[in-house]
């Protein structure tokens, strides 16, 4: 009896569970003088059901001239939150993430923290999170593999301005307690235009800085500007 009772409950949160998918695909190409074809595809999903709430996607992006490949990163993630109140969550997650020519092979990024809304309403957001993350890097020429303890403290605010128009700016910062100087600071901005009930268009601008990067000679800061399609259901 207990475990049809326990089964029971387990059904009817999933029945009742919302479910959400974006899906993002840019693609620019260039020809004449200068070839060069980039691809970018993001896809974020969301499953919530009674106090809690599960992230999972990813990204991929390539680009190349036809002689050499230019641009080759991804990452893939998951996160839980939990409820606490209506302003203070717990949250927790697993980052994969790699990067060609920043010498990242993939780096595993494990969180552990909390969640503080100061706006929680259906047109603003406006929250914090604090969190220890534990990252475990394998590098690109081969290398040993380094163990650190990090943090995380990441703000975002989003606005939907109106029916059509809606604002998204995060930025993230990553102090590393292994070794001081290999901090991490990223940010983003985006711009998001509704051109139906499925379809809208986005402009965005990020800024990845690492203070510490994997290889002399790398530069500190780099950044991507990107207009793609957003497909919502």
């Amino acid at each position: 009896m207990r475990l049809l009772f326990l089964l029971s409950l387990l059904f009817s949160s999933v029945a009742f569970a919302q479910y959400a998918n974006e899906s993002e695909l840019a693609m620019v190409q260039t020809g004449g003088n200068s070839t060069v074809q980039t691809i970018n595809s993001k896809n974020a999903n969301s499953i919530q059901w009674d106090l809690n709430k599960m992230t999972f996607g990813g990204h991929y992006s390539y680009g190349d001239n036809k002689e050499a490949v230019t641009v080759r990163n991804w990452d893939l993630n998951v996160k839980y939150e939990r409820e606490l109140n209506h302003k203070i969550s717990l949250v927790g997650g697993e980052i994969i993430e790699g990067n060609k020519f920043t010498a990242i092979k993939a780096r595993y990024n494990s969180d552990l923290g909390l969640r503080y809304y100061y706006i929680k309403t259906d047109l603003k957001a406006f929250f914090s999170e604090i969190s220890y993350r534990y990252a475990i890097e394998d590098r690109d020429p081969p290398a040993d593999n380094l163990y650190d303890n990090k943090g995380r403290f990441y703000n975002e605010y989003r606005h939907k301005y109106s029916e059509t128009l809606q604002y998204k700016i995060w930025i993230d910062y990553i102090p590393n307690f292994t070794d001081g100087k290999d901090y991490l600071v990223n940010g983003e901005a985006s711009v998001t235009a509704i051109l139906t009930s499925m379809f809208s268009l986005k402009v965005a601008y990020m800024g990845m800085y690492d203070n510490k990067p994997a290889l002399p000679g790398f530069k500190n800061y780099d950044y991507t500007t990107t207009t793609g399609l957003l497909a919502k259901f």
